[in-house]
């Protein structure tokens, strides 16, 4: 991976003791006017006093070093460097400054593509000038992820010459690992397709490609965590998979289908958004392809031992990052026993990080995961052990009943694929598995016992409010009833019938809700319990509450309407659009804590 001395900039040192010297003879009052004018973008008083002296054209006029191209170009005044390069003389655009970069350097590190095309227009080699260090303008344009047009106008303008040999000299490393970092795949696999000897550069921590990814979970799909409907548009949007300039593409989708999406992505930006995910997401598991199969056809199984390091397995297992791993298991099948020192193996490492999809395609693996899971590492710890330590990063879950839950989900369903001889087998500290998920789960356990119980009392208040209206409105009907017979006067009405069997349903349906809830409050909190017992009388003593707020609304309407139809014979449709609304509320409030809380109890997490 590109290290410290990847940066562009030079030393501060050097750059002190160049600008000690250089100011000892410099005049700065005289040039400060034009800086100024410059900086401010002001092209009359910078035209003004070029043309009073023409030789400041020329001229250094900062402390370091820098001619008033570089200083517009530093400054970010495009319109200003394409003005001034209409007069500066073509070899005057390769001078380099004290910081050792030529305005090309400053201007790769700007949004102005049509900067660095009038400056390359005029002195064409200029994209080949190295700075100090030998690093070409190409280099700095990545220095920001905000304009990849420049980044691709570079790419496509610099060539592998001398002097800096950007694509197989020895910047061609940090330029990798640069374009990696940034997520600029598809122009990385554009060089590596026409400069394949980029794909096998490695360090002592093995590939540097493979090394920055390994790093980067956010560049797959399963470091990636979208919202429902994100997920949605990001299945179906389509993805050009040619690693081509933008102007260049070709593409596999009929006209009219993108143009459909096109139009959706103005409309919609973050349709833009999420196809730019997908794309970066395609490109970087066909990077990892690509790099593999390019070490893998060396038939060097010592160079690939060393190309993908133990570093790159840990760090991609550790991050979860499985198609990293499932792509390095394909090509190297013998990396799945790579073991790292006080870390294990792939399996003990993904139970030690709560890699659920690491941990996944080792179970598509099973005599292998077997074998790797009977390991103990050096502390005595069988792969329980492991599990039942809680986790340093915790997935974001509303509440923390169901993070406890979560929790024991994980540590079951490694202790189910563990050695029954391991449940009773004790580390060097002379603790079971079970007993270290006890004694490490201690404070969430109570949080979850509290968060529980505070739950539980607010929705039984509701639920007993709602259980007293019902009750008191199935006695006290509406319109009264006949005073000789004592029968309801709206027995006869339809809306009448709505009314009694809404009202039934939300009296039986709060109190049904009132005895889960109860059933919480009694319950004795055990780990176990929030495996099971606890999170499903809360998700039915929810789903009961939910019911009787509906019912509850519908027989209010239904009162509502019989009282004044015979007036207002319109009333029954704002009263019911109406009631609508607080149930759309606890829906919308109450609705995704229940999806998820389902979700996690009933549907398979592994």
């Amino acid at each position: 991976m590109a290290s410290a001395e990847s940066s562009p900039l030079m030393s501060f040192d050097h750059v002190q003791a160049s600008v000690t010297e250089f100011a000892r003879g410099f005049n700065h009052s005289y040039y400060q006017p034009l800086h100024l004018a410059i900086l401010n973008g002001d092209w009359e008083s910078t035209k003004a006093f070029l043309d009073n002296d023409p030789s400041t054209l020329t001229a250094k006029i900062t402390i370091l070093g820098r001619t008033a191209l570089h200083v517009a170009a530093v400054g970010a005044q495009w319109k200003l460097v394409e003005k001034l390069v209409q007069y500066m003389p073509a070899n005057m655009l390769s001078e380099l400054d004290l910081m050792g970069c030529t305005c090309l350097h400053y201007v790769a590190m700007g949004e102005s593509v049509d900067s660095a095309k009038t400056l390359a227009a005029k002195y064409p080699s200029l994209t080949q000038v190295t700075d100090f260090k030998g690093f070409t303008p190409l280099i700095y344009s990545i220095t920001s992820t905000r304009c990849k047009d420049m980044v691709w106008y570079l790419v496509l303008s610099t060539t592998d010459e001398r002097p800096g040999c950007p694509f197989s000299g020895p910047s061609a490393s940090q330029l990798v690992a640069l374009l990696t970092a940034a997520g600029f795949h598809d122009i990385t696999m554009y060089l590596l397709q026409r400069y394949p000897n980029l794909a096998t550069i490695s360090d002592s921590n093995g590939s540097i490609i493979l090394n920055v990814l390994s790093k980067l979970p956010s560049h797959f799909q399963s470091g990636h965590k979208l919202g429902f409907w994100k997920r949605c548009i990001y299945h179906c949007v389509p993805v050009e998979l040619e690693h081509l300039p933008p102007n260049q593409s070709s593409h596999h989708q009929s006209y009219f289908g993108n143009t459909i999406w096109d139009a959706l992505q103005t409309l919609v930006p973050s349709i833009k958004l999420v196809r730019d995910t997908k794309l970066r997401h395609v490109n970087a598991v066909r990077l990892v392809e690509f790099v593999s199969s390019q070490a893998s056809n060396l038939n060097d199984c010592q160079f690939w031992q060393s190309f993908v390091s133990a570093d790159i397995i840990f760090s991609a297992t550790s991050s979860g990052i499985v198609e990293i791993l499932r792509i390095c298991f394909r090509f190297f099948p013998d990396l799945i026993w790579t073991h790292m020192p006080n870390e294990g193996y792939v399996a003990q490492i993904a139970i030690k990080n709560r890699q659920q999809k690491v941990f996944s395609l080792l179970c598509k693996m099973p005599i292998i995961f077997k074998l790797l899971v009977l390991a103990l590492d050096e502390s005595q710890n069988t792969t329980s052990h492991l599990a039942a330590r809680l986790a340093s990063q915790v997935e974001s879950i509303s509440g923390s009943a169901f993070q406890m839950q979560r929790e024991l989900q994980w540590f079951k369903e490694v202790e189910k694929l563990d050695h029954p001889l391991h449940k009773e087998v004790k580390n060097q500290e002379g603790k079971t598995a079970w007993q270290v998920f006890k004694e490490e789960h201690k404070a969430l356990l109570e949080e979850g016992k509290n968060w529980m119980k505070d739950t539980s009392n607010s929705c039984m208040l509701v639920a007993t409010l709602i259980a007293t209206i019902a009750f008191a409105a199935a006695i006290t009907v509406p319109g009264g009833n006949n005073q000789d017979k004592g029968i309801p006067i709206f027995l006869s009405d339809n809306t009448f019938m709505v009314f009694v069997v809404s009202d039934a349903l939300a009296l039986f349906s709060s109190m049904a809700s009132l005895l889960m809830f109860l059933a919480i409050l009694n319950a004795r909190y055990t780990e176990e319990d929030f495996m099971m017992a606890l999170p499903e009388r809360l998700i039915l003593g929810m789903a009961s509450l939910f019911f009787a707020v509906v019912t509850t609304m519908v027989a209010f309407g239904a009162a509502l309407s019989m009282l004044l139809k015979e007036r207002l014979t319109w009333a029954p449709i704002p009263i019911a659009l109406l009631a609508c609304v607080p149930i759309a509320l606890f829906a919308k409030l109450q609705l995704p804590l229940f999806i998820e809380m389902v979700i996690s109890t009933y549907e398979s997490q592994f």
